[in-house]
């Protein structure tokens, strides 16, 4: 049996950190949960996950200057899922920076999952 796909998710609200390691737990999922883009980087630097999903808004550090940090850690990072409020967030150059996910909040759990989901497997 392999071992149960790692999420890292990083964001700066409490309450959506609980409710996606909830529901990515449910869905057989192993995560890691980080309050913020350095605590985040941080954690790469000891455990690779599959997937890291990411609040494009927090106050320390927003998702490309995060974006920016993985790529240094991870020369090779895993599939990046972003994630945001902003109907905007997603103007600035996520493509070009690996950024091929992202997700609107409030998302509802099936949205959340499909999404991991699609991520790993390179959809």
């Amino acid at each position: 049996m392999s071992p149960a796909p790692h999420v890292l998710v990083v964001d700066d609200d409490p309450d959506m950190l609980s409710v996606a390691k909830r529901a990515l737990e449910q869905a057989g999922y192993r995560v890691t949960e980080a309050p913020s883009g350095k605590d985040g980087i941080d954690s790469l630097r000891s455990e690779r996950p599959d997937v890291i999903l990411f609040d494009f808004w927090m106050p320390e550090m927003r998702g490309d200057e995060f974006v920016a940090e993985v790529w240094k850690v991870c020369p090779k990072p895993p599939p990046l899922v972003a994630c945001s409020a902003d109907p905007d967030f997603m103007d600035w150059d996520a493509r070009s920076s690996g950024v091929r996910h992202a997700i609107s909040k409030p998302f509802d759990i099936s949205s959340l999952v499909g999404t991991v989901k699609k991520a790993l497997t390179g959809a």
